[in-house]
């Protein structure tokens, strides 16, 4: 457009036009400048769509373009067709008001006018030739449906590629991903998961000041500033957690993973927003139970113990700690057949054996433990093997109590200390728990 009228502008200066003509023609650019601003304004507000919004501003176009050319006509030759062809047809092309008008036809009709008063001037008062004025208004008419071809090329195109994207954002949809783009925290657009996450229409989220509001206060300081920071190209994670307040009043919790639209501009961000509510709901509820265990396992008045698939102690409370004399630390990674006297070991030994080839689900055994500082304390001790909802053996577990028997060896032979059928005697139970950890 710059190009075309920096052409007709040079074309114009070297005509060699009177002073009159020049003043005339001054006016004329006056008013185009003028009109400019009023038409830039105008299409900067809702009104700029309506049909007879769109024929006024062509026919200022047109009037404006007759009168320059027009003015300048005798002094311009066989020059002024070509010119008057590219004044035309870049209204039509380039201008909203123009080609991309709602009603093109009724505004293509002004241009027609517009056009056929300048070529009765030229054939009249300048004598150019009839051949020449229809060579150039075929070539008018060649640009403009050029321009509708292509136009409607594109327009195919981009409701396609829309097509595309629909299809795209209903998939995501389906699988329960939301997405949406923001610019400034603000919502611009959004997939239907997103907005029913939400419990919003996408009007009242497009008329909200930000999408940090959504969030529950004591989040929100955080949040902006993460925002602050992630638009300011600062250091900050591309995953996170956070909560959400839906219209209804319900507490969401939401995993977010951004990413920056660069090609839609410098503040826009490309979310996906998942909703992980069962899962942290399933998380505090297994956190509550590990505690629960904790506290039970902790101050229980029976020693307790587990062990790997290979006998080593991996956790006790302190009743087992106290009964054995040693400190937490000192027991991890020992044998349960090392922490044993050394006349019970064949026993601990074989029901051990049986045990971990799963041959018993559990035993019962009294036998004696070997203090740290030497002294033997008998105790009746049942073991059990604890196994996944597969039937996987997982690890040991283990109840030491303080034994009634006080000097001698167990009475207990091996069948009398092991349960031979699986969900029957001592360790039938199957869990899927781990093992609480030392402190």
């Amino acid at each position: 457009m710059v190009a075309i009228v920096s052409a007709v502008a040079l074309r114009l200066a070297m005509a060699g036009m009177p002073p009159d003509v020049l003043r005339a023609e001054a006016l004329v650019i006056a008013a185009g400048v003028v009109y400019g601003a009023i038409a830039l304004w105008i299409r900067s507000k809702p009104l700029a769509s309506r049909t007879p919004v769109q024929l006024m501003l062509m026919a200022a176009n047109a009037a404006l373009a007759v009168a320059a050319l027009g003015e300048a006509g005798p002094w311009l030759g066989n020059d002024l067709p070509p010119l008057a062809v590219a004044v035309f047809a870049a209204m039509l092309l380039y201008f909203d008001m123009g080609y991309n008008a709602s009603h093109f036809g009724y505004v293509l009709l002004v241009a027609a006018a517009g056009l056929a008063v300048l070529w009765a001037d030229a054939v009249i008062n300048l004598m150019i030739p009839i051949t020449t004025i229809a060579t150039w208004t075929f070539v008018l008419l060649g640009l403009v449906l050029l321009a509708y071809v292509t136009h409607h090329i594109i327009d195919r195109s981009l409701l396609r590629q829309a097509g595309r994207q629909e299809s795209l954002l209903s998939a995501i949809s389906d699988m329960g991903e939301g997405l949406l783009v923001t610019e400034d925290g603000r919502f611009v657009t959004g997939n239907e998961a997103y907005v029913n996450l939400t419990g919003y229409t996408a009007a009242e989220l497009l008329a909200a000041p930000s999408l940090i509001d959504l969030a529950p206060p004591e989040d929100r300081e955080a949040l902006a500033r993460q925002l602050a920071a992630r638009l300011g190209g600062g250091e900050v994670p591309v995953h996170y957690e956070s909560a959400l307040i839906t219209k209804d009043g319900r507490r969401r919790q939401v995993e977010t993973s951004i990413r920056p639209l660069t090609a839609e501009g410098p503040r826009r961000l490309l979310a996906v927003v998942r909703d992980v509510t069962d899962r942290h709901r399933s998380e505090e509820a297994g956190r509550e139970s590990e505690t629960r265990f904790r506290t039970l396992f902790e101050q229980s008045q029976a020693g307790m113990a587990f062990a790997d698939l290979n006998g080593r102690l991996t956790s006790t409370n302190e009743a087992f700690r106290q009964l054995v004399g040693f400190t937490a630390a000192e027991l991890e990674g020992v044998s349960l057949v090392e922490l044993t006297h050394p006349e019970d070991v064949p026993l601990s030994e074989e029901v051990l054996r049986l045990l971990l080839a799963g041959e018993t689900p559990g035993f019962r055994i009294d036998k004696r433990f070997v203090r740290k500082d030497g002294q033997s304390v008998w105790v009746d001790v049942t073991a059990r093997m604890v196994r996944d909802p597969q039937g996987r053996a997982l690890y040991i577990q283990t109840h030491s109590t303080g034994s009634s028997v006080s000097t001698g060896k167990s009475t207990r032979t091996v069948s009398q200390c092991v349960s031979r059928r699986h969900g029957s005697g001592p360790g039938a139970t199957r869990q899927p728990t781990k093992p609480p950890r030392p402190r």
